[in-house]
């Protein structure tokens, strides 16, 4: 995986947790990213009101919502990554019985996690100030979308298999809880990290990761050649 994207990889951190246990963890994460994004600011007593509820909203969008049905990444205080997944959630059983799919959701973390060290934690995860990160936030979609490139680069190497492997891998992604890791926002993201990577490399298109105000903006996924315009030469 590193001779794909280019990044060191850090030491493996998967944690198997329940859905309490990922609340919790969610809810502290959510306090140190706004503690981190708010330091300094003045801020108004609606905001400090929103800083003080935010975390409780974030546990309560895990205990209520479907973000404990997928790998949920979260980075430490002093910006190292982790992956918290509920083994019931995500149907561990299925996993075990299709190795390239399993393979494919751990490409896709380990991906992840390597974008957190490359940055220190101070991009990926993306702010939760001033608003919340959703599937929408433009790291959001890079972050996934570089995740599934690198899946795409990577896995059939891992498994050994000599047959294109995207369409049937998709097909069996749009079936499970992965879904929403395969939807046209995250392929879109996918085919923006193909071409900026084909256009200036790897080492260019990495700086993304560690360089405030480089990542792409919601219109630059539109019109890819203006972002990869802006980014540091080969």
């Amino acid at each position: 995986m590193e001779k794909v994207t280019g990044l060191q990889l850090p030491r493996p951190r998967f944690e198997l947790v329940d859905v309490d246990a990922l609340a919790t963890a969610y809810r502290s994460f959510v306090r140190r990213q706004m503690e981190r994004d708010t330091a300094g600011l003045d801020l108004t007593r609606w905001e400090q009101a929103k800083l003080v509820g935010q975390p409780q909203a974030a546990e309560l969008m895990v205990r209520h919502g479907r973000l404990s049905k997928k790998p949920v990444l979260i980075a430490t205080s002093i910006g190292q990554p982790s992956t918290l997944i509920v083994p019931e959630a995500l149907g561990l059983q299925k996993l075990r019985e299709t190795p390239d799919l399993l393979c494919d959701l751990l490409v896709r973390s380990l991906a992840q996690q390597a974008q957190v060290l490359a940055g220190g934690g101070q991009i990926v995860p993306p702010p939760e100030w001033p608003e919340s990160p959703t599937a929408k936030h433009p790291i959001v979609q890079l972050s996934e979308g570089h995740a599934q490139w690198t899946s795409s680069q990577a896995t059939g190497q891992i498994t050994g298999s000599t047959r294109p492997s995207r369409r049937p891998l998709a097909k069996r992604l749009a079936r499970s809880v992965l879904a929403p890791m395969a939807d046209r926002r995250v392929a879109r993201a996918s085919a923006l990290v193909d071409q900026a990577v084909s256009a200036r490399g790897l080492t260019a298109f990495n700086a993304v990761w560690s360089t405030p105000g480089l990542a792409p903006t919601l219109d630059d996924f539109r019109r890819p050649g203006r972002w990869i315009g802006r980014m540091p030469p080969p």
